[in-house]
């Protein structure tokens, strides 16, 4: 995962993360893992830029099964940390939902992520 290309670093309630990847939802994202990647840890939440609004819930997948879930997340709160179990799996999918009332200000944050890989 590639630092911020935008200029801005991800910001979720104040703490700025270096590393990690910003996504609008709703998003999909795809990574190859060929059976080598035992875990996924990573920060995610709304990024500060976006003000008062926005509300989104973060999934990750290994092929085709859903290993975390951060349940409904806005704006006013800090960052959830993920720990996913990739063992064995053929992809991962970071998922952004648009927590269920459209995608104004869904400016989705997964910062500081750490894959485990052999």
């Amino acid at each position: 995962m590639n630092r911020s290309i935008d200029g801005h670093p991800l910001t979720i309630q104040g703490t700025s993360y270096t590393e990690g990847l910003g996504a609008h939802a709703f998003s999909e994202i795809t990574y190859h893992l060929g059976g080598a990647c035992s875990a996924l840890s990573v920060d995610v939440g709304i990024d500060d830029e976006v003000g008062a609004n926005g509300s989104v819930v973060f999934q990750v997948y290994r092929d085709g099964t859903k290993v975390a879930d951060s349940g409904l997340m806005t704006v006013d709160q800090p960052a959830k940390h993920l720990i996913a179990d990739l063992t064995g799996g053929s992809e991962m999918r970071l998922v952004v939902t648009d927590g269920g009332n459209g995608n104004n200000s869904d400016h989705a944050d997964w910062a500081g992520p750490l894959i485990t890989c052999r």
